[in-house]
């Protein structure tokens, strides 16, 4: 065997050596990003239970989350901002949801999920004046555009917040009055 034919055939197995680290890394990309999408789906759920607790953490909240989706403007300053802080947290979420989604870190379907539970809370009487009032001016502006396109476009045909869990309607009797 000549230098010549070892050279090339060490030239082979450099370039053997070279395809199958490739297909390695290309291998570990894959499981890397399944990782990263498995973590991100975790973090966006645990982000979820903790804005539902804050809704109900007491009373107070809760009532003042149920008055201002039906007439945000009738809270008083202390009330705003708690039913503002709730809305933002969701927002902030969702807001994640929709860039996981385009960076394909979640599934299409909880996109949609978490998109539509959004833009029924937008579409209550207060939600909507939240949304006009302060919401949409605090999210990336690529978001907000994208939320009130999508509000104005589907507004009749989601179902409210307040219709999905009736609870959330303002109450007019008062605990243990009866009906």
């Amino acid at each position: 065997m000549t230098l010549e034919e070892i050279y090339y055939i060490s030239q082979i197995v450099a370039v053997v050596a070279i395809l199958g680290s490739l297909v390695a890394i290309y291998f570990q990309m894959r499981q890397n990003h399944a990782i990263e999408r498995g973590n991100a789906q975790r973090d966006l759920l645990d982000q979820t239970r903790h804005w539902w607790l804050l809704g109900v953490q007491d009373e107070a909240w809760f009532d003042t989350i149920s008055a201002g989706l039906h007439d945000f403007r009738s809270l008083d300053r202390l009330q705003k901002a708690r039913f503002s802080a709730w809305g933002y947290n969701l927002l902030h979420i969702v807001e994640g949801v929709f860039f996981q989604n385009r960076s394909r870190l979640i599934i299409s379907t909880s996109h949609e999920g978490y998109v539509v539970a959004t833009l029924s809370i937008l579409s209550t009487p207060g939600g909507r004046t939240w949304w006009e009032d302060e919401g949409s001016k605090i999210v990336n502006a690529e978001f907000s555009v994208y939320l009130s396109k999508r509000l104005a476009a589907e507004a009749a045909t989601l179902p409210l917040w307040t219709d999905l869990l009736p609870y959330f309607k303002p109450q007019t009797l008062k605990p243990g009055e009866a009906v």
